[in-house]
């Protein structure tokens, strides 16, 4: 057999895993964790910044999009923000680097919805936090 290399093959099987099972509280319970973390690092790299009213013209109708002056929060969502808070997190991480990938995803995902429900003032000034009610 002329330029034919051996391989080796990896199997991975899946099988349930009770939701009782101690493996899965630690994943939780550090996933939680890892998750506030971010959310914590995040907060305290916004930057504020005033946002004045606004009116724009949708479909004929006049709307207004800032009904008074506010102080508006922008996330950060540079590449390099973003890869130094991957970073931080991978160090503490026991588990595949695609769990803190996800952790920055929601992360970042509970701070949009919380940005939005702020701008319409249906949300205070303060720090999201999380938490499963029940599981801990």
């Amino acid at each position: 057999m002329q330029g034919s290399s051996l391989k080796t093959l990896e199997q991975v099987r899946m099988y349930p895993i009770l939701i009782s099972d101690s493996r899965v509280r630690e994943l939780i319970s550090w996933y939680l964790k890892t998750l506030q973390r971010t959310i914590d690092i995040i907060w305290d790299n916004i930057e504020w910044r005033y946002v004045f009213p606004k009116i724009e013209k949708k479909s004929g109708k006049l709307k207004v999009i800032a009904p008074h002056k506010v102080k508006a929060p922008e996330l950060p969502k540079s590449n390099s923000f973003k890869k130094k808070l991957r970073d931080e997190l991978l160090r503490d991480c026991p588990y595949a680097r695609h769990w803190v990938d996800a952790v920055i995803r929601t992360a970042y995902s509970v701070m949009e919805s919380w940005r939005k429900r702020y701008l319409k003032g249906r949300a205070r000034k303060a720090k999201p936090f999380a938490t499963v009610l029940g599981f801990i």
